[in-house]
């Protein structure tokens, strides 16, 4: 800027000097044009004077020579005298020595005309003619007339041609006089140029600089903000732009690194530390380990209580895990520091924990050696999973899964740490969760397949290779066949029948679970139609996904749309739905609820006992009947506990009017401790474990031959077993 300031500042002065030496150049040409023609007025004012005085007395030769002295000049190129009355040219050429009889030139004839000088411009000349009066303006005749003018006597024309200033000449003279006048000015105002221009452009460097190191990140440097001119105000606008600049280059920092919920370290954060721990790791042949940490029946609580709890309570989990592996109760200032580390490309030596999205978490631990390490530290995550407690004063139980990958056996690069890592963490949630596990080749094969079976399943929904299972429904009083629960089966290619453990939760995780469950529904509704139209009435029960639930208006119309394709009348339609998803919203859940029951439709709470289920929420769902988990079932007759936990629910069900079915009654004694106090129907391997509905048309014909429902006689199984103390009769099971 200093430069172009100066080079302006030089270049308007020359400008300016240029066109001063322009004009002058201009005006003094003319000047000596018209010192030329001053010159030769006077000039041609002298010939005028002599050829009066000689015309008037005839001495032609005398004047002749006179004028060839004044031609002698080199600026004179030609002297003439006219006699208007002899009509005789005199001139001042050498050549002429006799006065030669012609006709006046166009110049001599104006002034002949007008009496008046005339001064003529031509190519380089200066032409002046002026009239020769007699001197006592007494008349000269010669036999001929005399031209008066004004009382005097015109006896002739002086005629006079000189050279014009050759202005080539005149213009260099002027030039190099001007051009070193120039050149001296120029000379004498450089330095005043370069002293002012530092002087006025000294604030606008040290402005400059200053805006250099904010923009090299030192948001500290001075502004002359004290200054009162305008690079004043320009400093005090940068100085507040600054102040912005810094505040929203953290609060960029804060989203780039840090968990907005957790305030934990997020997964960008986390990635450049382990790849820093990484490069170091290379140099010093250092280990350290990644956790990777996925809660529990955190999906429940959060689909149960909103997403508002659910928030709080990862935040809660955050307190909990740091206060565990870096031993601090500030979640913020693990976060921070390597927050810091980050943005200065050092690596951190103390653990890290970090909140990868959703409901997983990863640990990074430095310098640990040995997977026993790893595990100590596992279980101590665990522990403080567990430890969460209540939330908002609702009592919440989550768990957590945790996957466990050293370097650098497990991986050298941040990518196949964190997969081999979330690979593991899988593993432990399938051996049922809360329990921690290390990555090996086996659980990656593992992986591998699941990955593999993803793709099948979408192929199975494609090609047909779904069927669902039927699992009868008895009254524990009379015996009598209530109905059947749709039990959705794969027939693998290649695996053989599987159940819906080993696949339902890709379905969901793949959104393949909405087009699953409307196929599930449609083919049950379809079958339990084919009953009817047989003469044998059955209920249907069909489990329902959150997924489908979750769009209410779609919903009802889909279940509806299903019942008026199928012709099933809606009376013998169950529907089911897991506690967790009918404690999520009781308004909302009887919003869509009570228009599908005024249909006729029945709902059931399925797994009931295993939630947080409240009787002020009870009091406020629509459902008609509960089924009691088969993990409580189970602990019947071993387990007290268990078996207190049933009389409650059944207690429960009794004091809100509703029917209940225990799952999984497997024993005699399980069916007469539900029937003793009061459950209303079982379903169980006692009964008949789930089979196709060709089965259990077979099973059907066996112990219902003519089925009535509602028909006591028509016990059945159930009532062989119950009213036979002995129990002679074995409960015959069909082949599926």
């Amino acid at each position: 800027m200093r430069a172009r300031f100066i080079m302006l500042v030089i270049g308007l002065f020359t400008g300016l000097t240029v066109t001063m030496i322009v004009a002058a150049s201009y005006l003094d040409l003319r000047e000596e044009e018209k010192k030329a023609i001053e010159n030769a007025t006077t000039l041609v004012s002298t010939v005028s004077r002599l050829a009066a005085l000689h015309l008037t007395s005839h001495r032609y030769v005398t004047l002749e020579k006179e004028l060839e002295s004044i031609v002698i000049d080199p600026f004179v190129r030609s002297v003439q005298v006219f006699d208007p009355v002899h009509k005789r040219l005199i001139d001042g050429d050498t050549a002429t020595r006799f006065p030669v009889p012609t006709n006046p030139s166009p110049i001599m004839n104006d002034v002949l005309a007008t009496g008046h000088s005339e001064v003529r411009l031509t190519g380089r000349m200066v032409e002046i003619a002026m009239p020769v009066f007699s001197r006592d303006g007494s008349a000269v005749f010669h036999d001929r007339q005399v031209v008066s003018h004004d009382r005097q006597t015109l006896v002739g024309v002086a005629f006079v041609a000189v050279l014009r200033p050759d202005a080539s000449q005149v213009v260099q003279t002027i030039w190099q006089r001007n051009a070193l006048i120039a050149i001296f000015l120029i000379a004498g105002a450089m330095p005043l140029t370069v002293h002012f221009g530092n002087g006025f452009l000294r604030p606008v460097r040290h402005l400059t600089h200053v805006a250099h190191r904010v923009s090299a990140g030192d948001f500290d440097a001075p502004f002359p903000v004290e200054r009162r001119d305008e690079i004043g105000v320009l400093a005090r606008a940068y100085s507040e732009m600054v102040c912005t600049i810094r505040g929203n280059m953290e609060r960029i920092h804060q989203l780039a690194f840090i968990d907005s919920v957790t305030k934990l370290c997020n997964r960008e954060c986390f990635r450049n530390e382990v790849e820093r721990a990484i490069v170091a790791a290379e140099h010093e042949e250092a280990t350290f380990a990644v956790l990777f940490i996925d809660l529990d029946r955190f999906k429940r609580v959060n689909d149960t209580y909103g997403h508002d709890v659910g928030d709080k309570l990862l935040a809660t989990v955050a307190r909990n895990l740091v206060q565990t592996v870096c031993g601090t109760n500030s979640v913020s200032l693990p976060a921070s520091r390597a927050a810091a580390k980050a943005q200065l490309q050092l690596p951190c030596e103390t653990p890290i924990v970090a909140r990868l999205g959703g409901d997983e978490f990863a640990v990074f631990l430095p310098g640990c050696h040995s997977p026993a390490e790893a595990s100590r530290t596992a279980e101590a995550v665990l522990g403080a999973v567990r430890n969460t407690g209540a939330v908002d004063g609702i009592p919440v139980s989550v768990g957590a899964s945790v996957g466990i990958a050293l370097y650098p056996h497990d991986g050298r690069t941040y990518t196949t740490l964190l997969k081999n890592a979330d690979i593991a963490m899988y593993a432990a949630k399938q051996a049922g969760g809360t329990s921690h596990s290390h990555y090996n080749a086996e659980i990656d094969r593992l992986a591998a397949d699941r990955v593999r079976l993803e793709t099948q399943l979408q192929e199975a929904v494609a090609r047909g290779e779904l069927e669902l299972h039927y699992q009868p429904q008895v009254s524990t009083g009379s015996g009598a066949l209530v109905g059947v629960e749709a039990l959705l089966r794969w027939h693998h290619p290649e695996r053989g029948l599987i159940g819906p453990a080993a696949f339902i939760d890709i379905a969901e995780e793949t959104g393949l679970i909405v087009e699953i469950g409307r196929w599930v529904l449609r083919d049950a509704c379809r079958q339990g139609e084919r009953w009817l139209a047989a003469g044998c009435r059955l209920r249907v029960a069909v489990n329902i996904s959150m997924a489908q639930f979750r769009d209410p208006d779609g919903f009802s119309a889909m279940v509806m749309g299903v019942l008026e394709e199928t012709g099933l009348p809606p009376w013998l339609l169950e529907l089911e739905v897991t506690e967790s998803m009918a404690m999520r919203d009781a308004t909302e859940i009887a919003r869509i609820v009570d228009p599908l029951r005024e249909a006729g439709i029945r709902f059931a709470i399925d797994d009931f006992g295993t939630g947080y289920s409240s009787l002020a929420h009870l009091t406020r769902l629509p459902f008609d009947i509960f089924k009691i988990d088969r993990n409580f079932t189970a602990g019947i007759g071993s387990d007290q506990s268990a078996e207190v936990i049933v009389q409650t629910i059944l207690a429960m069900a009794r004091s809100l009017d509703y029917e209940t079915v225990a799952e999984g009654v497997e024993t005699k004694e399980q069916l007469a401790f539900l029937k003793t106090h009061g459950c209303t129907m079982a379903q169980g391997y006692l009964v008949s474990k789930p089979v196709s509905h060709t089965a259990l048309e077979a099973w059907i014909e066996q112990y219902y031959p003519d089925l009535n429902i509602e028909d006591p006689a028509q016990a059945g199984p159930v009532a062989a077993a119950t009213d036979t103390p002995e129990a002679e009769q074995d409960i015959k099971v069909p082949d599926c």
